[in-house]
């Protein structure tokens, strides 16, 4: 399996890195996808992907680690560090898109300055021919209008996802991926969960969000790989069409057809 979204760079898994990734591992989580939060961040995660084989990156600035200084004026010098990073990052192994990007209405970040920052993101994945890994709250309308407006052919993958059948096939008929983690082993998360079983297996990918987004019956814990087998269960209960063996391949291969570099 593939864990398309775990932030391993960062502190909490300093101490014990080696034991997290051999835990994912003895319960067949193979590959794992860091997705940028903000330059500090990017370092950490090319260096964990030069110690680790089975680790890969994307680079991006998250919203919510957008500086408070965040204003029209800092967007260009943003974007040209990250652009900056991505041609550095891209004579090297691991490095497989861009992100994590996104709109967030529960931030305290202004909506025209966020919106600005996620379309020249996307304008940067576009010029590099990368596909993206999109965080969302609250704002599938504004996500899926500006990757309409600014036409994003790369693909990638939706975060989290969480929405109904009609906003998910928005979505897929994009290019995108439906990153699928812990919120369908919740009761709240039968939405979600319905809208899986709508459009197919064949249009998500599995993810744990470590080390946050905690499994039901972990919460308090820190979240890892290793439990992206609670996600596969809950999956293999919704979907009687599809065994755990199907499931397990057809996300993975899901993973390796958007981010291509992944070996």
């Amino acid at each position: 399996m593939i864990d398309s979204h775990c932030h391993l760079d960062l502190a909490c898994f300093d101490n014990d890195i080696e034991q997290v990734i051999q835990r994912a591992l003895d319960n067949d989580v193979h590959q794992f996808i860091i997705p940028g939060i903000e330059p500090e961040h990017w370092v950490k995660s090319v260096r964990l992907a030069a110690q680790f084989p089975q680790c890969y990156y994307t680079l991006g600035y998250h919203p919510f680690f957008y500086p408070r200084t965040l204003n029209a004026a800092s967007i260009e010098p943003m974007i040209t560090t990250l652009a900056a990073a991505i041609d550095q990052a891209i004579t090297q192994r691991g490095f497989v898109g861009v992100g994590e990007i996104g709109i967030d209405r529960t931030l305290s970040t202004d909506l025209p300055l966020q919106i600005d920052l996620f379309d020249a993101q996307l304008h940067v994945a576009k010029t590099y021919r990368t596909p993206v890994i999109i965080h969302h709250r609250k704002s599938h309308d504004q996500i899926i209008g500006r990757l309409k407006a600014t036409q994003f052919d790369q693909g990638g993958i939706i975060h989290a996802f969480s929405g109904n059948a009609e906003i998910a096939r928005q979505y897929i008929d994009l290019g995108f991926c439906l990153g699928v983690g812990g919120t369908i082993t919740y009761p709240r998360g039968h939405k979600t969960l319905n809208a899986i079983q709508h459009v197919g297996i064949e249009h998500c990918v599995l993810e744990t969000d470590s080390p946050d987004m905690p499994m039901l019956g972990r919460q308090g814990q820190r979240n890892e790989p290793a439990y992206i087998r609670d996600v596969l269960d809950i999956l293999d209960g919704a979907l009687p069409d599809s065994t755990v063996n199907e499931i397990e391949l057809i996300t993975s291969n899901n993973v390796r057809r958007i981010f291509t570099q992944l070996q």
